[in-house]
């Protein structure tokens, strides 16, 4: 298996990093600019063989640019990271000219962050567009005057190995004179790069494709998160709309209901009070035949009307009011069954804000935070974090069911009919039915249910109401978060995002 060497191209935009790569290679794989300003703008990689080894070149982006900082060089090369940290044979810094102030500085911090004080040891300067690069008089005398100036900058780089090549581009009418010379710099860029033979393993650089691997799982994490909390609130929303919805329209259906049922009892409350006082001068008239025949038999009949007239009323709103607490009881039963399912969509909610929570302090220990390797990403997944676990809003909604209710025809029939015979029977107790009918009537236990229920579900619409806000305000933090995850993770070049994060 032929061995492989990995080699990192740096410099500014502009300085013919692109170009090099090209002309090592000896393929039209990288794009080359004529602009110093727009460059590369990812970073590329290409592996070719020459005289049996095999050559991994990568191009980055540029560094010592206003415009593009070193966070997004360090961001790119976490695309590469995985490579990168195997180790590298050659960094080569490219340079049409001389070094700025800027591109040295670069260089340090990339020394500080995934590099080490061994870096100079591994690093050739590279000098683009040298027209004399063939001549070695030339050669020297112009990098003994680089490394003089270079000092003042950089006493590590002017340490450093320099060669020369001239890469100009391939068209116009020296075309073939642009050819031979790339040829002649691909000769001494490749017989430099035979003796490259140490790997540069930089503790640092393994651990930088670390950083970028917990880092991307932050990023992850808190995206997944964010589509979780997202969908739930969207449902849980949308259930609440038609909870209110059914819960508006139900208290009206039982409303109503209540009004024809206490109807009911007001008529059952004046036949009761007609026919109980039949039965009662009945009774009286009854008891009176004993010493006076004659009215006996008005009595009995009297006291039979009067029957006849409380029991059918009794048993008519007996019958209204069991259609009128059905209704009611399958109200209660279908929601309570919403209740239940709101509660377990307020579980789940809180499940998926605690994930939030349980980020922010790997995102807090992250090294690639600490190292601040790409500034725009990190305030992103800040700005996540502390939208998603700020002020927290409390979602929870309790709402008071009734478990059970007490109501049963059969009960009230057989009370009603066993009432019915003992006020027939002139006695104590048939005295106390009629009494008791005259309370009981307009305080019957199925309207107090009712009311009370009612009342309940009105006071908790407005409760429902306030929630179904506070829910939709938090909703619109998720899409705030939506849109600043998307620009990370967008994989199209954004002017005011420019990173791309793919594995």
């Amino acid at each position: 298996m032929p061995e492989i060497r990995s080699v990192l191209l740096i410099g500014k935009a502009g300085n013919g990093k692109s170009t090099l790569a090209n002309v090592i290679t000896g393929t039209d794989g990288f794009n080359e600019s004529t602009s110093r300003i727009r460059g590369t703008t990812e970073v590329k990689s290409l592996v070719f063989e020459h005289e049996g080894i095999e050559y991994r070149i990568f191009d980055t982006v540029g560094i010592g640019d206003p415009i593009k900082p070193i966070e997004e060089i360090l961001s790119k090369l976490g695309d590469e990271a995985d490579i990168i940290g195997e180790g590298l044979n050659q960094i080569l810094f490219v340079t049409r000219g001389r070094f700025t102030k800027e591109e040295v500085e670069a260089f340090k911090l990339l020394k500080n962050i995934i590099f080490d004080e061994q870096v100079t040891g591994y690093t050739t300067i590279v000098c683009t567009d040298f027209p004399d690069f063939e001549n070695d008089e030339a050669c020297e005398k112009d990098r003994q005057s680089f490394r003089e100036e270079i000092k003042n900058l950089s006493t590590e780089l002017a340490s450093t190995n320099i060669i020369y090549v001239d890469n100009p581009p391939i068209k116009g009418r020296y075309k073939l004179l642009s050819k031979d010379s790339r040829e002649a710099s691909r000769r001494i860029l490749l017989e430099h790069l035979k003796t490259c033979q140490e790997i540069y393993r930089p503790e640092l650089l393994a651990k930088f494709s670390q950083m970028i691997g917990e880092f991307n799982s932050i990023i992850e994490d808190t995206n997944k998160a964010i589509d979780i909390t997202d969908s739930l609130l969207i449902e849980i929303i949308y259930y609440l709309s038609k909870f209110l919805s059914e819960r508006e329209r139900i208290i009206k259906v039982i409303e109503e209901s209540r009004k024809t049922l206490k109807e009911y009892m007001e008529n059952r409350f004046t036949a009761n009070t007609v026919g109980n006082t039949g039965i009662l001068a009945g009774k009286f008239l009854a008891i009176a035949g004993i010493w006076f025949p004659l009215a006996l038999v008005p009595g009995a009949i009297l006291s039979v009307g009067g029957w006849l007239s409380a029991t059918s009323t009794d048993s008519i709103a007996i019958v209204k009011e069991d259609e009128a607490y059905k209704l009611f009881e399958e109200s209660l039963i279908k929601d309570k069954e919403k209740c239940e399912a709101l509660e377990n969509f307020q579980i789940e909610l809180k499940k998926s804000l605690t994930r939030f929570k349980d980020i922010c302090p790997r995102f807090k220990d992250s090294k690639y935070k600490k190292q601040k390797i790409d500034r725009k990403k990190i305030v992103a997944i800040k700005n996540v974090l502390e939208r998603m676990t700020g002020e927290e809003v409390e979602t929870d909604v309790n709402l008071r069911r009734i478990e059970e209710v007490c109501h049963s025809t059969g009960f009230k029939i057989g009370r009603a009919a066993l009432e019915a015979i003992c006020k027939l029977v002139p006695s104590p107790i048939s005295l106390y039915f009629i009494y008791r009918d005259f309370k009981e009537v307009d305080q019957r236990a199925s309207l107090s249910d009712m009311e009370n229920t009612i009342n309940n579900w009105k006071e908790e619409l407005e409760t429902l109401k306030e929630k179904k806000q506070l829910l939709e305000k938090e909703y619109q933090n998720v899409v705030l978060c939506k849109e600043e995850m998307a620009k990370i993770l967008s994989n199209v070049e954004d002017a005011n995002f420019p990173f791309n994060l793919t594995d």
